[in-house]
């Protein structure tokens, strides 16, 4: 008992006092608020990206960025069996972001994929192609506000 004690008090030391903060646990980082967002092409991807953007605007800041991004959205079949019938799809999520802040334009670019097997039921295959969208659209925010906070 008291070597487990002992363990995990060490531990716990070296934790603390090596410089270990979570790196995502807060937004102080990000300097910048978005004035506008505009959004084109694929629409449930798109909603799901400017719900994401929401949650990192921080009207506090006065610099202020407007974002046009375009969406696009394709789901290819990958593969195929032998009847013909497509057995796996190759989603692809393309999106080019025009950043205009303090009066320069800068182009983003991000692109996604994912393969995706096809299933039976057409419900589940959906469902799952939702999440993988909200995946994408998480992932693709995320890229977009490092490369924003890295140029700021």
């Amino acid at each position: 008992m008291l070597k487990n004690f002992i363990i995990i008090f060490i531990f716990s030391f070296f934790v603390n006092n090596c410089g270990y903060t979570p790196m995502y646990s807060t937004n102080n980082e990000i300097n910048f608020n978005f004035k506008s967002i505009n959004i084109n092409g694929e629409n449930e991807l798109g909603d799901l990206i400017e719900s994401n953007l929401k949650r990192y605007t921080n009207e506090e800041n006065q610099k202020e960025i407007e974002l046009e991004i375009n969406v696009i959205y394709n789901k290819l079949s990958q593969t195929k069996d032998a009847a013909g019938e497509t057995t796996e799809y190759l989603l692809v999520a393309e999106v080019e972001c025009n950043v205009l802040s303090e009066g320069k334009e800068k182009k983003i670019l991000i692109k996604k994929d994912f393969v995706m097997k096809n299933m039976d039921e057409e419900f589940e295959e959906k469902k799952y192609e939702t999440t993988i969208k909200q995946n994408f659209a998480y992932s693709i925010v995320n890229r977009l506000i490092m490369q924003l906070s890295a140029q700021q």
